[in-house]
């Protein structure tokens, strides 16, 4: 039963909204990631592009997913932080092909407007892997 709760075990504001808010000294690395301290809970927090911050520790799957061999578009469920389909784009595509998949890939998932649940992002590659040997 939860008849006693303890008042002392406060969670942070972050982990109910799922969003971070810096706070303090920015600093950016090498690849353009910026790093800082969110607001609420005090941890590292990083942003890739803009707009959007994650925690800075363990693995940064933007970055892992930029250094893979082919380019793809993902679908998100932006308030579960979920992958729900990835869509891949063929390598060397211009402007008007992406522009074409990424209306197909609305149509498909019925994102229509900026305010939606899911959000379609390009994960684009930097060239992919070189050969070492």
């Amino acid at each position: 039963m939860l008849s006693k709760i303890n008042p002392s075990a406060v969670v942070a504001q972050c982990w109910y909204m799922r969003r971070h808010v810096p706070e303090g000294r920015r600093w950016r690395e090498a690849d353009g990631a910026v790093h800082c301290t969110c607001r609420y809970c005090q941890r590292p927090i990083r942003s890739r592009g803009g707009g959007r911050w994650d925690l800075a520790e363990g693995f940064d799957l933007d970055a892992l997913a930029e250094s893979g061999r082919t380019s793809h578009f993902c679908v998100i469920d932006a308030l579960d932080d979920m992958v729900i389909a990835r869509y891949p784009l063929s390598n060397g595509a211009d402007e008007q092909t992406i522009a074409a998949r990424l209306a197909e890939i609305c149509a498909i998932h019925g994102i229509e407007d900026s305010n939606s649940v899911l959000e379609v992002r390009l994960v684009q590659t930097r060239g992919g892997l070189r050969r070492v040997h």
